[in-house]
């Protein structure tokens, strides 16, 4: 199967509400498809899933967008759809509708923020105190690390004087407390600022973090084992054959190796015969956005025993687990988890069980 019959099907399995796996495997080895629209079609798998209701699902594809640079929600269908337009033609799926309209506006706020549009953000977190910490899954920063960003001392106290706007001045970026952050987008004035003024915030314990933060000796070396796979050309392609194509986890690994070998010898000679035609989906494959999809993002390692959690990010299972014990929030989003149940997530570890067999 090539990359183009791939993405069809998975649009295919979106549309028809079914086989969700395909679908998330398929965002998976290649983030951006989430929101490509090939030419014969009018909608993508974003518009899909969100017309099917199921928010589980989209918040699953959306944190597999946390290091996709080009990812936007607010993607119109070919056929001049919104995303709110999409929620507006079922009226049986509200909870869709309601993460739709949080995420346009979380999205608002940030973008405001990141542009030093104080007042504007202003406006935004009077109406809706708690998104002073809270952020898509996608996105980097909460609010306090863009004011961290761009000096903003004076609109933080500000912004503190809002009823019910209680800055959380523990949430982290790339685990990062907010004075690091500051200091390495060079604005020294805010870090000695929070330094100074919230003292006990630095002096805090940090053990509970260095214990939920701690990676296996066995995921370190797995990290090295797949960053070195992942330096392959065209892996992401040799990875397409092997997960979508026919079965093969039955055979030994000698025999996986030569069936490997045979569909490479196949690519490169389509590739000689149609190197004109090549389709649109095939490009700008971008290997580290794979790899940080097979990446905790507590441990910074790659998986043995990833879970998906109530937010829709998959995590090391001893990671969240460490987490969950004292935290009832997602560490990725600060947003309130409906539950805390853990479920294992199997396409992510088909795809490094497929990579560890090309070591």
């Amino acid at each position: 199967m090539n990359e183009t019959e791939f993405l069809q099907k998975a649009i295919d399995n979106a549309r028809n509400f079914q086989n969700f796996p395909d679908v998330l495997m398929a965002v998976s080895l290649h983030p951006e498809w989430l929101t490509m629209i090939p030419e014969d079609r009018k909608w993508a798998i974003l518009h899909q899933i969100i017309l099917s209701g199921n928010v589980n699902h989209l918040d699953q594809l959306l944190a597999l967008q946390k290091s996709n640079k080009n990812f936007r929600l607010l993607t119109n269908t070919r056929d001049n759809y919104t995303i709110l337009d999409i929620t507006a033609l079922r009226a049986d799926t509200p909870d869709m509708k309601n993460r739709i309209q949080q995420l346009i506006k979380l999205d608002e706020m940030l973008n405001y923020a990141k542009d030093c549009e104080w007042d504007k953000c202003y406006e935004i977190i009077k109406e809706n105190p708690s998104f002073v910490n809270e952020k898509p899954p996608y996105r980097r920063y909460y609010l306090i690390h863009h004011m961290a960003c761009a000096n903003a001392i004076e609109q933080f106290e500000r912004f503190k004087e809002i009823k019910n706007c209680i800055f959380n001045l523990n949430l982290r970026a790339d685990r990062k407390k907010i004075n690091i952050i500051a200091r390495e987008e060079k604005q020294p004035k805010f870090a000695d600022y929070i330094e100074k003024s919230y003292p006990s915030l630095l002096d805090k314990d940090d053990s509970t973090f260095n214990d939920l933060y701690k990676a296996s000796e066995e995921a370190k070396k797995r990290t090295d084992t797949i960053n070195a796979v992942m330096e392959q050309k065209n892996i992401v392609k040799d990875l397409d054959n092997d997960l979508m194509g026919e079965p093969i986890k039955m055979k030994n690994r000698a025999e996986v190796m030569l069936h490997m070998n045979e569909i490479r010898t196949q690519q490169e000679n389509e590739l000689k015969n149609k190197s004109n035609q090549a389709s649109k989906t095939e490009k700008d494959i971008d290997p580290e956005m794979l790899i940080d999809n097979l990446t905790c993002p507590l441990t910074l390692t790659v998986f043995i025993d990833p879970v998906i959690a109530a937010d829709g990010f998959t995590y090391e299972r001893s990671a969240i687990t460490t987490w969950l014990k004292n935290n009832d929030r997602s560490p990725m989003t600060n947003q309130k988890l409906p539950n805390k149940d853990l479920n294992p997530n199997t396409v992510i570890k088909q795809i490094i069980n497929a990579l560890n067999l090309k070591s």
